[in-house]
């Protein structure tokens, strides 16, 4: 996978003042944060001595985590009687609890020394960019969501298992919904061409199976697993193919990104809900108290 200069990764760590659409949006405003991918770490708390401690701190307890694997690993394959697919179960379990420990940490690795000073414009989240986004509900509705995610992220995983099923069911026909990419490129290296193999799903008119498809799948995204998955949902094979392997919506998930980070979004995932922002994976109750106060003001 090809990196890129400008990378969404890169975000500030200062969060930007948010600018609710109304005062009903601003009045949740402060109550709307969860855990979200990457988490920055307090400007004000951390100069060039606080980023090498964020360096250091992941770098130890992520290789804390990879010596205990191999000397349990090492202790077993000493025992002639042990059954290896214990141990690699086992040593499957320690890897999935050390790359949780990487997505915790990495945020305040990844931008311990800051990055590009995001503005805090939520027009950003809408622009015409996101045209062509994949969306559900009325186009006209008066409450937008517009979210931004990552398709290896767990917290996206998690809003997408817990909380969008109750946002559809409760608020289908009331809001629009709207999907834009966010990929953490330095933490997950699959994240940008799943990005893009969504964006061709979407051409076929068939981004919702798809997206369900990779959140179901988030250990098995390579870009054979990418261009099975397109065959499983109906596509047309070779022109999903010939659209994941040309690289050509690299560029819209670029823009994707960085409207994001112009709206104020620094981590995954995060929403825009008529320019409120709303951070990380929510339940839905949060999301609940902000539209029923939306759409009451539009009564």
């Amino acid at each position: 996978m090809e990196k890129n200069e400008e990378r969404p990764d890169t975000v500030p760590d200062e969060r930007a003042p948010e600018a609710p659409a109304d005062a009903a949006a601003e009045a949740v405003a402060d109550e709307t944060k969860a855990p979200a991918e990457p988490v920055a770490a307090p400007a004000d708390a951390r100069g060039r001595g606080g980023s090498r401690r964020y360096l250091l701190t992941a770098a130890v307890l992520v290789f804390g985590a990879a010596l205990f694997a191999a000397g349990f690993a090492t202790n077993y394959l000493l025992d002639d009687d042990v059954d290896l697919e214990t141990i690699e179960n086992r040593l499957a379990a320690l890897d999935q609890r050390t790359s949780q420990i990487q997505d915790t940490l990495s945020g305040a690795v990844v931008n311990a020394d800051g990055g590009d000073e995001p503005t805090g414009n939520p027009a950003a989240a809408n622009s015409a960019a996101a045209d062509d986004d994949p969306f559900w509900g009325p186009e006209d509705a008066s409450v937008v969501i517009v979210e931004f995610a990552d398709f290896q992220c767990p917290f996206c995983a998690r809003h997408y298992q817990e909380t969008l099923p109750s946002i559809k069911d409760a608020y289908g026909d009331e809001v629009r919904y709207v999907y834009r990419d966010f990929p953490l490129t330095s933490i997950h290296q699959f994240a940008q061409k799943a990005a893009e193999a969504g964006q061709c799903a979407q051409e076929q008119g068939l981004f919702w199976e798809y997206h369900d498809l990779l959140f179901g799948n988030q250990d098995s995204l390579t870009v054979d697993d990418l261009k099975g998955y397109a065959e499983q949902v109906g596509a047309d094979a070779g022109e999903f193919n010939d659209c994941l392997d040309s690289g050509k919506n690299q560029r819209e998930v670029l823009q994707d990104a960085q409207d994001g980070r112009t709206a104020g979004v620094t981590g995954t995932p995060g929403f825009l809900i008529n320019g409120a922002l709303v951070s990380g994976a929510q339940p839905f109750e949060a999301f609940q108290q902000v539209i029923d106060q939306l759409l009451a003001a539009e009564e």
